[in-house]
């Protein structure tokens, strides 16, 4: 009888511990869901891009004579005024063509005189033959004959004043070559660049060449943000704009639209237009050239519903036929109204910053249509899904409606199914493997 218990004992004893290694062995039909939840706060619509800053305005000053350069008289980021000398040419042979051109123009007003007496006398001896020609003194040969020398005289005096004019042309001209020896900042600025050094010479040929870079105010700049044609329909000016430079990557930077140019550029099939952006540059932390990463704000809510963009990606592991029944019972509320970003501009506008567009062309963007999506909540073991509208998303947040009356709830990001011969026994012994404590601690860092 006691061996009989004995047997007994070990016989439940070993079903038992059979029926519990069968059990942690065999995979579990519970799907693992991630879920996340609405929730209310800040969200903004950004189009971003990247751009360079550049001068307002950038003169390129030039020479329009030829020579050689005696002296330099300014150099990189000094500041100059209207007028001011930037670079002086050898005058010698411009100076010695000035007065060549006057020493021909004093000859020229010399023999102009000559011309002027000689046509006076001829004039006086017509004007004596004609008086004795009336009174039948003078015969008519001699009379024509006067004409002709006075009409002469007088044709000379005016080729001798076509001279003079001439001469004074050319003093004038080679007065202007002399005075453009001197190089002269055409704007109140700041010098970008000099490209050119002393005993260097000029060939003012074709055409001028470039001595100095000039920018009339880097205490204001302007960005200019190459904008894809896919995101050019959000912007109009006056929205406010912050970026960024490699110089200071701690510090954001703001700036204003002020005009969205209507010329296209094409690189590698993709179409893009130029936004320029009034930038403040009163501390001089920004220099010309500097590449920015720009951030253009659409939309702003402050207190706005909101989910991760990828409960709105995801579709639960369904055969298609139940996916859509499922989904042929969803009622979605009511759609709410497009969103304006003209309302966003007004807060802008009122905040004193000034707009610009190019003539009467107006570029108010269109307003935001709400967009029909689906979240998918898991009760009971069973996915149930929920249509809400997307109104707009940062890519990485969306705001959604989900009607007046509407609370909120979990809704899934993610769902797993166990994989055949695996539990959570299997995945344990695998997972107290060396070398994946290693990979997990790794990750967890």
């Amino acid at each position: 009888m006691k061996r009989w218990l004995v047997r007994l004992f070990l016989f439940v004893l070993v079903a038992g511990a059979t029926v519990w290694v069968w059990r942690a062995w065999t995979t579990e039909a519970v799907i693992a869901v991630t879920t996340t939840e609405l929730a209310k706060g800040p969200l903004e619509l950004l189009v971003t891009t990247t751009g360079r800053l550049s001068p307002i305005t950038e003169v390129v000053v030039g020479c329009e004579v030829s020579g050689t350069v005696e002296a330099v008289l300014v150099d990189h980021n000094d500041r100059v005024t209207r007028g001011q000398a930037l670079a002086r040419l050898k005058p010698e042979l411009y100076r010695a063509e000035h007065e060549q051109a006057k020493a021909d123009l004093a000859r020229a007003a010399a023999e102009l005189h000559r011309l002027a007496v000689q046509a006076a006398e001829a004039q006086r001896e017509y004007d004596r033959i004609k008086s004795l020609y009336e009174r039948q003194v003078e015969n008519e040969n001699a009379y024509r004959s006067a004409e002709a020398v006075a009409k002469a005289a007088q044709a000379a005096a005016e080729a001798g004043q076509a001279v003079v004019d001439s001469a004074a042309s050319k003093v004038r001209l080679t007065a202007y070559r002399l005075d453009r020896s001197v190089i002269t900042s055409p704007i109140d600025g700041v010098v970008l660049d000099r490209r050119v050094d002393a005993g260097q010479t000029i060939a003012a040929t074709l055409q001028s060449p470039a001595l100095f870079v000039l920018a009339e105010d880097l205490s204001r700049m302007q960005l200019l943000a190459d904008v894809s044609e896919a995101d050019i329909g959000y912007l109009c000016p006056g929205q406010s704009v912050t970026f960024t430079v490699d110089a200071y990557r701690d510090r954001r930077f703001e700036g204003t639209v002020m005009q969205i140019r209507n010329q296209p550029r094409t690189v590698r099939d993709v179409v893009t237009y130029t936004v320029v952006v009034d930038v403040r540059n009163e501390d001089r932390l920004l220099r010309p050239g500097m590449t920015a990463d720009v951030s253009v704000r659409i939309i702003r809510r402050e207190d706005v519903l909101k989910i991760a963009n990828t409960a709105l990606r995801f579709r639960p592991p369904l055969s298609p036929d139940d996916t859509r029944a499922l989904l042929a019972q969803v009622d979605w509320p009511p759609a709410p109204p497009p969103l304006k970003v003209a309302a966003d501009l007004q807060a802008t506008q009122a905040a004193g910053t000034a707009q610009t567009a190019p003539g009467d062309f107006v570029a108010n963007p269109p307003p935001i249509d709400p967009v029909q999506a689906t979240l998918w909540e898991y009760v009971d073991r069973r996915f149930k899904p929920r249509g809400v509208w997307t109104l707009f998303t940062d890519n990485r947040e969306t705001a959604v409606y989900t009607g007046a009356d509407a609370v909120g709830g979990e809704f899934v990001t993610e769902a797993r199914k166990p994989e055949p011969g695996r539990s959570r026994l299997h995945d344990a012994i695998v997972l107290s493997r060396p070398e994946n404590r290693v990979g997990i601690l790794t990750r967890k860092k």
